[in-house]
């Protein structure tokens, strides 16, 4: 099945508003990345989709109630890509609305995820609890879709993830927006913890107004195929965009994280850090692009991508990019990548550690760092526990 063949068969299964049919056809006429898109270079989404998934195959509900976290704040359960109110547990000071899809735009996936979300949820603070966002997704194709609305002065946090089946391939299609309002804080942390039946590409767009701050934690442990695109854009003066991430690969998992911040007005600052470990045949991707546009002077931005090879069969691309167009600012990018410390590891050992307890020591302290910004301790713990379960 070629890429517009994926475009046709779906289109009879279409069933949106007048703006999705319009953003349809706008898909439609850009079509879905090939294999000499530059973007998606080193990750054939197109092609994997077209050999593995059933785009209209229907699976029963994998909703599981232990799955949700032991912690304080409105917990959104989205079964398919829909709110189920049922299942959920929902503050009375929490605001949200189920509306029609309103707009669609950006890239190939974000027009199809407009096009074929059957909802958009959108979520107002005022809340001081997180929220909690869990995908349990089951059937072929699946296109949850959320907007954030964090209000001027407000601090909101977001933890988000996606639950599918073990036993069938699913891909989900995901797309979660926030605004960021005057000296406001908002925080989105996603773990992504799947399994060799997974495919999912996710998006995340992030509008960040004067003095305000967005935090984004991502945590990638396995999956088939996963496709992250993280776009930040500081809007105005004394804004910030920060961005960690860590994917700790085995198997055949393939994590594809493809980042972009644009500076566009004076006395922004960005900082990110990736960082990778990848063993057995595992690929990992990285792809960072920072913007510094003509009138961003005093700009501070900075972006490092570090990596650890555990297998000669594990595969790592990463390319970070820095574009300025501006004279007055301090930017910085790099990556680097290698093998454990073997002298780090005799150290240890002289010291009475085993041999596999001190190389999980190494790569427990040397992904810690992307972890300083997760700011709800279950979350956190459970990071913490994906990591020894990977490296012990």
């Amino acid at each position: 099945m070629s890429a517009p063949a994926i475009l046709e068969n779906l289109e009879s299964t279409f069933k949106g508003n007048e703006v999705q049919k319009k953003t349809l056809d706008m898909l439609n006429e850009v079509g879905l990345p090939q294999r000499k898109s530059e973007a998606y270079k080193f990750t054939p989404v197109t092609s994997l989709l077209e050999k593995n998934i059933d785009f209209e195959a229907k699976g029963e509900s994998t909703f599981d109630s232990s799955l949700l976290y032991k912690e304080e704040g409105s917990h959104l359960v989205f079964i398919n890509g829909e709110l189920a109110k049922e299942h959920s547990s929902i503050s009375d000071s929490l605001k949200l609305e189920v509306a029609e899809i309103s707009e669609g735009k950006h890239d190939p996936f974000s027009l199809l995820n407009a096009a074929y979300a059957k909802e958009e949820l959108r979520i107002e603070s005022g809340y001081e609890e997180p929220v909690f966002i869990y995908h349990f997704n089951s059937n072929g194709f699946t296109n949850p879709r959320i907007k954030v609305n964090v209000k001027d002065g407000h601090t909101f946090r977001v933890v988000e993830k996606l639950i599918s089946p073990l036993d069938a391939k699913t891909f989900t299609n995901s797309y979660i927006e926030f605004t960021v309002g005057k000296n406001a804080f908002g925080y989105h942390t996603k773990v992504q913890n799947y399994n060799d039946h997974t495919y999912s590409h996710e998006t995340v767009f992030a509008h960040i107004d004067k003095d305000g701050q967005f935090y984004n934690n991502t945590f990638s442990f396995e999956g088939a195929m996963v496709r992250n695109n993280l776009t930040i854009n500081l809007n105005a003066e004394n804004c910030e965009g920060h961005m960690y991430g860590l994917f700790l690969l085995d198997k055949k998992s393939h994590v594809d994280n493809n980042t972009s911040v644009d500076h566009l007005k004076p006395n922004s600052f960005s900082n990110e850090l990736y960082k990778g470990i990848l063993d057995e045949k595992s690929t990992g991707v990285f792809n960072g692009k920072i913007y510094v546009r003509q009138d961003a002077q005093k700009t501070n931005a900075f972006q490092s991508n570090n990596n650890i090879l555990l297998s000669e069969d594990a595969t790592l691309h990463t390319k970070p990019q820095l574009e300025i167009w501006a004279d007055d600012v301090k930017c910085s990018h790099g990556c680097t990548s290698g093998q454990l410390d073997e002298d780090a590891i005799f150290y240890l050992r002289t010291r009475g550690i085993n041999e596999k307890n001190a190389k999980a020591m190494i790569l427990n302290a040397f992904a810690a760092e992307t972890m300083e910004h997760v700011k709800v301790s279950s979350v956190k713990e459970e990071i913490q526990g994906l990591i020894d379960q990977k490296l012990v």
